[in-house]
This record gives structure tokens, sequence and C-alpha cells, in this order.
């Protein structure tokens, strides 16, 4: 029942979101939807069976994780008005009017959110809320991350800003080519980590992998596509030297 909760209201919430684009035009702002559905579904997950000090200091992580992106997304794109060019490209290819297409697109996003946040439920789930050395690790790792994420993403705002239409290869995004897509990553790495010791902590691994497929078979390629477009052999000869998605910090 509380999974039906969670998913109903990332579903409510994304269902606001498709009226916003529709008067706005923007279909971008699903982006900053996705941060606060995992939060609006992570918090009924951690606390469907009360309070404790674990599902508290989880519930902080996470929402310094989803109020961190959904403003930062908020105040460089929607705010601007921003449209990513992936959502334009996308509605291309579909065989039906856009507002039905970024509807079901913003529904299927609900869906995704509840098994991202599947380690949650599992650590809301769980009669032992003590804190463990792997949790503690799991909690470093989610902070970590977010630090990194966020040096990533003003690493690309402040090139972006000075060096119109090259590419960016400063800073972390000289060791892989989306740098804020692999810290995201690892904020859902860390926090499946601390439902490992948990029963059936291991499906939490279900969080990262998703988001994995998503990164490296969906959105990342369709971003690159776009940025080939734009900047052309100068970004093919970024992604011959440079990883798409795990780092490398050496030279090739």
């Amino acid at each position: 029942m509380i999974i039906l909760w969670a998913w109903l209201s990332a579903a409510s919430l994304m269902c606001l979101v498709w009226l916003y684009y529709r008067v706005t035009n923007n279909p971008s702002v699903v982006d900053v939807a996705w941060s606060l559905g995992h939060w609006l579904a992570g918090s009924i997950f951690l606390f469907a069976s009360g309070i404790n000090q674990r599902s508290l200091l989880l519930w902080i992580f996470l929402t310094i994780w989803a109020l961190r992106l959904a403003a930062y997304l908020y105040w460089t794109r929607i705010r601007v008005g921003i449209v990513d060019k992936r959502y334009t490209q996308l509605s291309q290819q579909w065989r039906m009017a856009p507002s039905l297409g970024f509807f079901l697109n913003f529904q299927m996003q609900a869906v995704l959110i509840i098994l991202v946040v599947c380690s949650l439920y599992i650590n809301g789930q769980s009669h032992d809320s003590s804190i463990g050395l792997l949790q503690l690790f799991g909690l470093l790792i989610v902070g970590l991350a977010i630090a990194l994420e966020t040096i990533a993403d003003l690493q690309l705002r402040r090139f972006v800003q000075s060096h119109k239409g090259q590419v960016c290869n400063v800073g972390l995004w000289q060791y892989c080519r989306h740098p804020n897509y692999y810290f995201e990553w690892l904020v859902w790495v860390g926090f499946a980590i601390t439902a490992l010791p948990l029963s059936y902590g291991f499906i939490g691994m279900l969080s990262p992998l998703t988001l994995y497929i998503i990164m490296t078979q969906i959105t990342g390629p369709m971003t690159e596509q776009g940025s080939l477009a734009s900047k052309g052999q100068a970004y093919s000869d970024y992604q011959a030297s440079v990883p798409m998605f795990f780092p490398r910090p050496w030279k090739k």
C-alpha cells in the first residue's frame, strides 16, 4: 500500500508539472519535478513506519540532494525559459500530439522515481533503526557525490558563460564527458549501500542500475547528439579522448 501511495504522490506531482508545461510550453520543468518527486516518494518511504535516527539522517541527505538539484535547474533553466533540446528532439519522434506524449513521458518518470528510491523503501520498512559502519560509508558517498556534482554543474556554467560554443573540457569535465550524471548516479549508489545490511537490501541496487541505464542509453546519447550538431568536430574529438560516464583520471 505504501508503494501505491508513493507512486500516486509522484504521479500527481507530474500531473501538476504537465499543466505547468501546457501553460509555459517548456517541458524541461519535468527535470525539476524529477528531483522533487524523489524527495516526495522517498520521504513517504522513509517515514512509513515512523521516525527514527536512521530514517531522519537519510531524509536530511535526500532533502539536501533534492533541493540543491531542483533549485539549480529552476534557476539556470526554467526561470530564464531555456528549453532542453533533448525534449524537442524526443517530441519530434512521436506519432502523437506533443502534449499527450509529454504527459505519458512525465508519468513514466513517476514510475522510474519509485524504482530509484527503492533503497529508501527498504530502509523505511526495516525495524532496525541503528546506523552501522556500512550505512555511514554509504552516506559518506552520498555527501561527497552531492558536493562533486555541484562542482561539476558550476564548472560547466562558468565555462559556458565565458566560452560560448566551445566544448567544456576543464575541471571534472576533463575526466569524463558527463561528470554531473556520474556523481548523480553515485548519490544513489550511496543510498543503495545504506540498504545492503537490511533484509532484501540487495534490491536497493535496482536504483543505481536503473539510473545507469537511463544515463548511458537514453539521456547521455541524446545530449551528445545535440552537442555534435552544435559543436561538430570539436565535440567528436572530445568523445574520442574522454570517456562518457566513468571518470578516467589520466590523459589518453
